[in-house]
């Protein structure tokens, strides 16, 4: 909601956008349960939970690593 809440795609990098789950909670209220809408809202939110579970997973595959290199020079 920060960054404008804007539902038309712009190609400026400086205009407003609407977030993944933005859009999410925006249209699933009004949405018709089966409708090819509805569907693609499911799948925008199962991109967003996929997304945000490789970038969790190679963070902290990140900080193992770092870890792992900060404890076996101290040993």
């Amino acid at each position: 909601m920060a960054s404008g809440n804007a539902a038309i795609v712009s190609g400026s990098l400086t205009d407003s956008i609407r977030t993944f789950s933005a859009t999410v909670a925006a249209e699933m209220a009004e949405v018709v349960f089966g409708s090819p809408h509805y569907n693609v809202l499911f799948f925008i939110g199962t991109l967003l939970f996929v997304l945000t579970f490789l970038i969790n997973l190679s963070g902290d595959f990140i900080l193992l690593r770092l870890r792992e290199r900060i404890q076996g020079r101290t040993k």
